[in-house]
């Protein structure tokens, strides 16, 4: 689907929204765009770039946005397409990244409320602020989960608490991810549109790559914190699990000898002390106490306790 809005008198914001193969060659033919660069704009796998077609004065940024999802999944993210065009910005969403059309018209509304539009990047810019700034609020909201499930952690380890662990730290390897391909791609959008940009634009894309570099150092801590509560827990049930081995090993060793005494003293063997005596079976109990207690002293004075 193609929608259509004008930027200002010679230059227009086409969004496209998943484009049937009709629309794929209405952008082609009617809007400057290349096949190639229309490949990976509409492609939902690709990586954060910078693409450019000199021949045909085309720039592609291939950016990674935060999609909102329910809290009770793990964060993700998913890539937009916005293409620089002589005349107009053309932006690329899917089901996903449809929220993004709502931000630029919000952006574009605000600006043209000052006054006109008079160069593209005066719209593009403060959008990937914007949605460079997106990431901050997930961030912390994990960082916040982080916190309560380390605390309960501290009352009982459990499996699930790992298992949640586990959800936050594949969540933010997609944050992480995102955001130094982000950054990667606004340094190099800054080095090859810097004969373009003015200097207040110039300052203003600064402060874009300030924020989303902010946004991957807040990422990697999250990710670190939680890595190594993760590590340090999983390492507490690995110890709770040899030590619960070591008590089984050890009451396996006492019961064994009842077993041992009482299989000696069933097998009719002639002349066994005590075996024919009136009081044999009681004799025979005691001689099983006493060497378990035998036992459990040897294993108290070795510490095979703690």
């Amino acid at each position: 689907m193609l929608s259509k809005e004008q930027i200002n008198d010679h230059s227009h914001w086409i969004s496209v929204f998943e484009p049937l193969p009709g629309e794929r060659a209405e952008l082609i033919e009617k809007y400057e765009v290349t096949k190639e660069l229309l490949d990976y704009a509409i492609d939902p796998y690709e990586k954060a770039r910078v693409e450019v077609d000199p021949d045909a004065g085309v720039t592609l940024l291939i950016f990674d946005v935060y999609v909102p999802t329910h809290e009770h999944t793990s964060p993700q993210t998913a890539p937009i397409g916005i293409m620089l065009t002589r005349n107009n910005i053309i932006t690329f969403t899917n089901a996903q990244t449809n929220f993004v059309n709502g931000i630029i018209a919000s952006q574009m509304g605000a600006l043209q409320k000052r006054g006109e539009i008079t160069d593209q990047l005066n719209l593009v810019i403060p959008v990937l602020y914007r949605l460079s700034t997106n990431y901050f609020g997930p961030l912390r909201r994990v960082d916040q989960q982080r916190q309560l499930i380390q605390q309960n952690l501290q009352k009982r380890t459990g499996r699930k608490a790992i298992t949640e662990f586990m959800e936050i730290e594949t969540g933010l390897v997609y944050i992480l991810t995102s955001l130094k391909g982000n950054v990667s791609l606004l340094e190099e959008f800054k080095r090859r549109m810097s004969n373009r940009l003015s200097i207040r634009q110039m300052n203003d894309l600064d402060d874009v790559i300030v924020e989303a570099q902010q946004g991957l150092e807040m990422a990697q801590m999250t990710s670190d914190v939680s890595e190594r509560v993760s590590n340090a827990y999983s390492k507490v049930l690995d110890s709770d699990l040899n030590q619960t081995m070591k008590y089984l090993t050890i009451y396996s060793i006492v019961l064994s000898i009842p077993t041992i005494v009482s299989g000696f003293y069933g097998e009719n063997v002639k002349y066994l002390p005590f075996a024919n005596g009136e009081w044999s079976w009681l004799i025979t109990i005691i001689i099983t106490v006493v060497l378990m207690l035998v036992c459990i002293i040897f294993m108290v004075k070795q510490h095979w306790w703690k």
